[in-house]
């Protein structure tokens, strides 16, 4: 007998029930990168581990000149002074163009909030610019991952002056 607004149970498995679902290891793979029994993936190689930290140290170093010419520009424009020539605006432009879109966003926002400077080194875990402790995993991922995240105090983008070094 079917009751008018009764819901229908769905028939369960041998498994209790519940559906079978796949671990959550396996789930945030995509199908075709998914490890099969005997083929495991290889491992990056240490020439593009390399190549991955040059990379993010030219992104770090743009970055760092790009909060440079900006923090000039808007001295400029609060001095009243003459506008800006072309040449340092095509620099500019360049240099915006080797960042990652995720970096300039939060650079941007940084800007936007009217974070001067926007851009501030990590010193012994601590972001010069709002002067707070970083929690030990943002740390973590500035100093061996990624070289720059921004400050969740703050909203300046902060960097490991490490990433710089010849």
């Amino acid at each position: 007998m079917n009751r008018v607004g009764a819901k229908s149970v769905p028939a369960r498995s041998k498994r209790g029930g519940l559906p079978v679902l796949p671990s959550l290891r396996e789930a945030a793979q995509p199908r075709a990168t998914r490890e099969t029994p005997g083929h495991r993936a290889a491992p990056p190689s240490p020439s593009g581990l390399a190549a991955a930290r040059e990379k993010a140290a030219r992104e770090i170093d743009a970055l760092v000149r790009l909060a440079v010419l900006d923090a000039a520009l808007l001295d400029r424009e609060k001095g009243g002074r003459a506008p800006v020539h072309e040449k340092v605006a095509d620099e500019r432009r360049g240099l915006v163009a080797r960042l990652s879109p995720e970096v300039l966003e939060a650079y941007e926002r940084a800007l936007r909030g009217g974070r001067r400077p926007a851009v501030v080194r990590l010193v012994t875990s601590v972001c010069s610019g709002c002067h707070v402790r970083l929690h030990s995993k943002l740390d973590h991922q500035i100093r061996l991952r990624r070289g720059v995240a921004a400050c969740p105090h703050c909203l300046r983008l902060v960097y490991d002056p490490a990433w710089l070094a010849p």
